[in-house]
């Protein structure tokens, strides 16, 4: 069976959807809200919807939508650091927790599935690849 790379991606989603979707369900969040949510409690120090965008790939204007509802449930706050009233920074507060930790369980369920099967040194070699791939893809980006 010859494997795409974009049909892997695509059921990829669908089953860390699934995952997620109970939480997102139980909280009354969107898929948006949910990832920004996640994205904030898991990326320390990239704390912008602008890294969210960038590292996220979500479209900017899902982003900015989920920021505003998120930060008007009380959930995140924005603020701006060291007098550059330029970047917003994004904190999440003591009210999402319960969501984000129900949230990391859900990926962990997903990690574990997509780990089902595959040793240690096969993991090692699929991330060897897969660094080498980000490396030529990053050498394109920067010409």
């Amino acid at each position: 069976m010859e494997i795409a790379l974009t049909d892997l991606r695509i059921l990829n989603q669908k089953v860390y959807r699934r995952f997620l979707e109970p939480v997102g369900e139980k909280y009354g969040l969107n898929r948006a809200e949910l990832d920004v949510l996640l994205f904030l409690a898991n990326n320390p120090g990239y704390d912008t919807a602008t890294d969210i965008v960038e590292y996220r790939g979500l479209v900017k204007s899902h982003v900015s939508a989920a920021v505003a509802k998120l930060e008007e449930r009380g959930l995140l706050t924005r603020s701006f650091q060291n007098g550059n009233r330029r970047t917003v920074h994004l904190t999440l507060t003591e009210e999402a927790t319960p969501i984000v930790e129900e949230g990391r369980r859900g990926q962990e369920e997903y990690v574990k599935i997509l780990h089902q099967g595959i040793s240690d040194e096969e993991m090692d070699l699929l991330k060897s690849i897969l660094k080498k791939i980000m490396m030529n893809v990053q050498d394109v980006k920067e010409d």
